[in-house]
């Protein structure tokens, strides 16, 4: 009997010891295992993908011969995505983000590189290339590369004194382009000729975001017929206008208002004014990346048409509103845009439309991403067609 304890005894002592050895047993093989299946390799070399569509991609390729240079994100250690709007001194402001992918997972980062309105081609291609060399510095002090990096940095054309002077905008922040285009077409049995020009006068602050427009569309045609000649003309004439101040990072207010004479659309004069508030999801730093917008506008309209209508109206003073929502977003796996206009007459409930419509370009695998789009419009306003 006291055997039987003894073996008892010395049976559960090496129960216990294995029950503590065992989980430690577990825990020391465990650790290297699994340090090995995250362990992933720097490269010698960084495989770069650029996704720019408006970048001079053979110029950097030729420019960057010590990076691989591939056509998907799925096989670069470097993703680099370049978006651009334009700055309210007539010049554009490129966003530089930089993804880092495999190895470099995790390290991300974001650049703007500002072009003046007055650069040439040559200046803005080579600025472009400077910004992005630097951008990628980070990645490549952890490469191989890193021994033949050197730094050089060039010298200011100003002196001390002249750059804390602060410049002034002689033109306040306003910018204008003027523009026109036109095509003719001549031919024996008919002949054909349209135009059209205006004017855009921008000003964009940090708080403020006005546009003046005055346009002119003309268009001619002629047809020789059996019974005669046809003639055609069309005029659409106007000038529409915007004033809209930002009150918090979300919200802005503003207003809107147009001229508009258009034989087309059988209006002899019209006068629109609205008033307008507006919601942006994101602040307006990430305007160029992503944007979900909501606006509303409430106004009337004075309308003298230029023949009587199928309402048998010859002139008319509409109260109408309209609601407006966007979303845009550009990332690395693609772009998607949606837009929703809805409008309404508030005299006639009846009159109005809608518009949807969308787009997306997706990247699906290596060299290869699908664009699809596409609209949907309800037309039940049209209360300035010409009678028979």
């Amino acid at each position: 009997m006291s055997q039987i304890r003894n073996f008892a005894k010395r049976f559960e002592n090496t129960a216990m010891v294995a029950c503590l050895l065992v989980p430690l047993w577990f825990c020391v093989v465990s650790v290297p295992i699994e340090a090995q299946e995250v362990e992933i390799e720097t490269p010698t070399r960084l495989a770069f993908f650029l996704d720019c569509n408006f970048c001079d991609e053979t110029f950097i390729r030729q420019e960057m011969p010590y990076l691989d240079h591939v056509r998907d994100r799925e096989v670069a250690d470097i993703h680099v995505l370049v978006t651009r709007e334009d700055t309210g001194s007539g010049g554009e402001a490129w966003t530089i983000d930089v993804f880092g992918l495999g190895a470099f997972e995790g390290q991300d980062l974001s650049g703007v590189y500002n072009i003046p309105a007055d650069v040439t081609e040559a200046e803005e291609r080579n600025g472009f290339l400077r910004t992005l060399e630097v951008s990628l510095v980070p990645y490549l002090m952890q490469t191989p590369i890193r021994d033949r990096l050197s730094v050089d940095i060039a010298p200011s054309e100003l002196d001390a004194v002249e750059q804390t002077q602060i410049t002034e905008d002689p033109w306040n922040h306003w910018t204008f382009e003027i523009y026109a285009d036109g095509s003719a077409d001549f031919e024996s049995q008919q002949q054909s000729f349209d135009t059209r020009y205006g004017v855009y006068a921008s000003h964009v602050t940090e708080k403020w975001k006005l546009q003046l427009r005055p346009f002119f569309n003309y268009n001619y045609d002629q047809f020789e017929r059996d019974q005669g000649t046809i003639t055609s003309t069309a005029q659409r004439n106007g000038f529409t206008s915007y004033a809209i101040r930002s009150i918090s990072p979300h919200w802005s207010v503003g207003a809107y208002g147009d001229i508009l004479t258009s034989t087309f659309s059988n209006v002899d004069l019209r006068y629109r004014f609205m008033g307008a508030v507006e919601w942006s999801h994101y602040p307006y730093r990430e305007a160029n990346r992503r944007q979900l917008t909501v606006a509303y506008r409430l106004g009337a309209s004075q309308i003298t048409y230029r023949d009587t209508t199928i309402y048998n109206e010859i002139e008319q003073r509409l109260p109408q509103h309209l609601l407006n929502a966007g979303y845009e977003v550009v990332q690395p796996w693609g772009a998607i845009e949606i837009g929703i206009n809805a409008s309404q007459y508030l005299h006639d409930l009846s009159r109005h439309s809608l518009l949807f419509d969308a787009e997306f370009d997706i990247r699906i695998t290596k060299g290869l991403s699908v664009g699809i789009g596409g609209f949907f419009e309800l037309i039940h306003d049209q209360i300035n067609l010409p009678k028979g």
